[in-house]
């Protein structure tokens, strides 16, 4: 017999339960994806809106031949963020209104009810009923929520009074940073 299969064999079982105990950064965006699946949805959302608005401003100020290092930062206004806030608001409320989940922003499409018409309330069967007679104004509907909700975040990242070039750099790189560190995935996107 091996004396060193014992020490083996506990050392493998060893590292088969480390691997298997889930990390801290695991851990929390697990809890985060399902006791908070609105407030996921809204920050994937967030950080897909900062890499598309960074890369945008990148890309059109190059076509249109315009220097963003040297161009100045915006002044803040407050009534302009409030505006923007409140565009990110309506859009939210109108997705949430519909099914009480924020589903719609990552999913980029409506979404179906799940449960049977005899245990939904007047809400759900509102929008059950709206969704089967009205498709195309549902779509609308929903298409405007979410452009609402992208507006009011773009918005607000571009209400940041940052140098555009560095801004555009920053919602970048921490966008995909922060889509990284959810599932180790740039998925979303």
């Amino acid at each position: 017999m091996n004396p060193k299969e014992p020490i083996e064999s506990a050392i493998s079982e060893l590292q088969e339960r480390r691997s298997s105990r889930p990390s801290l950064r695991q851990s929390f965006f697990d809890t985060f994806k399902k006791k908070y699946s609105n407030l996921h949805a809204l920050y994937v959302t967030t950080n897909i809106v900062a890499i598309w608005s960074g890369v945008v401003l990148i890309s059109d100020s190059w076509a249109r031949k315009v220097n963003l290092v040297v161009e100045l930062p915006p002044e803040f206004s407050l009534e302009v963020a409030l505006r923007h806030l409140s565009l990110l608001i309506l859009g939210l409320f109108m997705l949430f209104l519909d099914d009480l989940c924020l589903n719609e922003l990552i999913l980029m499409k409506k979404t179906s009810s799940r449960k049977a018409i005899e245990d939904m309330n007047f809400r759900e069967k509102f929008f059950h009923v709206f969704k089967i007679k009205y498709p195309n104004i549902s779509t609308m509907y929903t298409l405007i929520a979410i452009i609402l909700s992208w507006s009011g975040i773009w918005g607000l990242l571009w209400d940041i009074p940052m140098q555009p070039f560095w801004r555009s750099l920053l919602t970048i790189f921490l966008g995909l940073f922060l889509l990284y560190i959810d599932d180790l995935k740039l998925d979303e996107i």
